[in-house]
């Protein structure tokens, strides 16, 4: 436990955990207080965060850029951390203040959340942070992290209708055509959490969250909040102003394009007598095909 400095924050930029894999944004007491935001203990403000994730199914790259405000007449000194579930979960993490790199350190912490379960074990990586009164500063993390894997026994909202297509399907001869949309119905899960980050001082001015895909939007099969947010071909952003975060923001993407399994799953549905499973999911991503394009996936959640 590190008790040597007089506030501690922490950034959790990433961090994992079931039921999926996340980045996470800020909040007060790296060690002594755990994952759990709590109480505002100083008047540094994030004024802004812009937070870009490459979305990949072994790695997802992540780019952090944060501006960080001591608003008070007084000195704050900080030690600033960066936890994850487990310890291989995150990889080649590297921080910059003001654009020079910054020494860092590990450690571990034990959470005891409820008295009849096993504490939480997360790892961390630790630096410490000066902040003169009213100083800006520029804080830079970039990462590799892991990205949660949704096969066999994991259902999500894309993977809704597998066990029907499968079961419709089962027997020696399944059309080759069913099973390969089956074959690829193997999907991703990370996110970003946001309401850490409503444990700074006042709102966050503006915040930004970016997801990039070689596939742009057509890698993406679910994502929440299911609105506010614009696509391009290459990206999803969503933007925020003047928040105080109650809601965090996550996505499940495929690697294969939106297009290609549509045409596939039709494919599939004229090669079979049974395929009411198949019927299902090809209208979830007909509307989230929709959605996507609108903006707006209100009705797909």
């Amino acid at each position: 436990m590190m008790n040597t400095y007089p506030i501690r924050f922490l950034l959790m930029f990433a961090m994992l955990f079931a039921p999926i894999s996340s980045l996470a944004d800020v909040a007060p007491d790296p060690l002594s207080k755990g994952m759990t935001p709590t109480r505002k203990d100083s008047r540094v403000q994030m004024v802004s965060q812009e937070v870009v994730i490459h979305l990949d199914r072994k790695w997802c790259r992540v780019e952090a850029d944060f501006v960080l405000q001591n608003r008070s007449r007084s000195a704050a000194i900080m030690e600033t951390g960066f936890p994850t579930g487990y310890k291989d979960e995150v990889r080649d993490l590297r921080v910059w203040r003001n654009g020079k790199e910054v020494k860092t350190k590990s450690a571990v912490e034990h959470e005891i959340q409820e008295s009849d379960k096993e504490a939480a074990v997360y790892h961390w990586t630790l630096w410490n942070m000066r902040f003169a009164p009213g100083e800006k500063v520029a804080l830079k993390v970039s990462y590799l992290v892991k990205p949660r894997k949704n096969h066999d026994y994991l259902i999500t909202p894309y993977r809704q209708f597998l066990g029907q297509i499968e079961e419709e399907a089962a027997g020696p001869a399944a059309a080759p055509e069913v099973v390969r949309v089956i074959d690829g119905m193997t999907s991703y899960s990370t996110g970003y959490i946001m309401v850490t980050g409503a444990e700074w001082h006042g709102p966050i001015t503006d915040a930004t969250v970016t997801f990039l895909h070689p596939h742009g939007a057509a890698a993406v099969r679910w994502l929440s909040p299911a609105a506010n947010f614009t696509v391009s071909p290459s990206a999803i952003e969503y933007r925020f102003a003047n928040i105080e975060p109650d809601f965090d923001v996550e996505v499940e993407f495929s690697e294969q394009p939106l297009p290609v399994e549509i045409a596939l799953v039709k494919q599939a549905i004229g090669a079979t007598k049974q395929s009411q499973g198949l019927v299902n999911h090809l209208h979830y991503l007909e509307v989230m095909q929709a959605c996507l394009a609108a903006g707006n996936c209100g009705q797909s959640d």
